[in-house]
């Protein structure tokens, strides 16, 4: 009896290793090591001023170990490691020193709030299971983002005169303008899946200009233009 129960519990552990590893990437792409500098920059600029020290410090390290390390945003990690390896990480001066688990559990339960990380699974011996988001899948990013494009829109005194489609950098404006929202679906888009579309078409006298420009998913964009997916411009 006791080596078939011994058996059912090596099967199991088995068994939970291969979902796990299929549960942690399943549905993901891997970031490419081009977009790495964009996302440090977006999480500085719109992630890191909705965070207090601890949340940042916390999400800097869950980063490092997942996107930043091989592309997965997936990790596994218990609140009993995070206690050590995050001063640890932070503070090199601090090896021996640690943080309470209320600590740790209260950083966590921040960074869930805000929507930084977001627990994929229930905790079993290794930890638990988070996803790491990026600030563009961060709704209150995207709200703090839109706020700030607003406010720096003000110092342009001719919008009309700006090119919003060819430059990559006033692309972005407009995507963040329209929280990355199609506007015609309304489907929740991303940097690297949206696209621009003329509400004047070009060719019936409309510009590049920001009031002209929305952002549209790449279905309604081909759709509405009634051209081929491949005629639509990449993003720059």
């Amino acid at each position: 009896m006791n080596k078939r129960l011994e058996m059912i519990r090596q099967l199991l552990s088995e068994l939970e290793v291969e979902v796990n590893a299929t549960t942690a990437t399943v549905g993901d792409r891997d970031f490419s090591a081009l977009e790495l500098p964009l996302i440090v920059q977006e999480i500085v600029d719109d992630l890191q001023p909705l965070l207090e020290p601890y949340d940042a410090a916390f999400y800097w390290f869950l980063f490092r170990h997942s996107i930043l390390k091989d592309g997965n945003p997936h990790l596994r990690v218990s609140t009993r490691s995070l206690r050590r390896a995050v001063v640890r990480s932070a503070y090199s001066s601090a090896a021996e020193n640690t943080i309470s688990l209320g600590k740790v559990q209260d950083t966590l339960r921040a960074l869930e709030t805000v929507g930084a990380i977001r627990k994929e699974g229930e905790p079993n011996r290794d930890g638990t299971l988070y996803r790491v988001l990026i600030p563009e899948e961060i709704e209150a990013c995207r709200k703090f983002r839109s706020e700030r494009t607003a406010s720096e829109s003000e110092l342009f005194i001719d919008n009309a005169n700006i090119d919003y489609y060819n430059t990559r950098q006033n692309r972005i404006r407009v995507f963040e303008r329209d929280g990355y929202l199609c506007r015609y679906c309304h489907k929740q888009l991303t940097r690297l899946t949206a696209t621009l579309d003329h509400v004047t078409p070009v060719a019936e006298g409309g510009d590049n200009s920001l009031e002209n420009l929305v952002t549209a998913c790449l279905d309604c964009n081909s759709r509405k233009n009634m051209r081929a997916v491949g005629d639509i411009p990449a993003e720059q």
